[in-house]
């Protein structure tokens, strides 16, 4: 009546321990993903929000962007292929990231200047600092 499928030579299967805690796992990479898509927000908080010089934070914001990718594809990896939950956390993170990108756009062109500031009317303009000494 129940019998036991043959397990091919080499083939693995996980028990439901093993699986709980590989999704466990993957939970926390994803959020780990997300804390650092988060901070990328609060590295520019200030450019973006007052008017005035404040330090060029674009480049740094863009490299926690590349780190977040790649933990999230730690985290797919983790989670399996083929789940729907790790392909769903996936796209939340990249609607995240491109709602960031969105927003640091702007100020990119910039990337090469030591500040960056924020005009009144929304425009941005950049100096490098030791320019402005006498």
């Amino acid at each position: 009546m129940n019998e036991e499928q043959p397990v091919e030579q080499g083939e693995y299967t996980p028990g439901p321990y093993a699986r709980a805690a590989r999704g466990c796992t993957a939970a926390l990479v994803f959020a780990c993903a997300v804390l650092v898509v988060l901070i990328s927000f609060g590295a520019t908080i200030e450019m973006e929000s007052f008017p005035g010089l404040r330090e060029n934070m674009g480049p740094l914001t863009v490299y926690t962007l590349g780190f977040a990718a790649l933990v999230t594809l730690g985290g797919l990896a983790l989670s399996g292929w083929r789940s729907s939950a790790g392909w769903a956390a996936v796209a939340c993170i990249g609607a995240l990231m491109a709602l960031r990108m969105w927003t640091l756009a702007p100020a990119l062109h910039y990337w090469s200047y030591d500040s960056v500031g924020r005009n009144d009317d929304g425009s941005y303009n950049c100096v490098n600092r030791g320019d402005m000494l006498p």
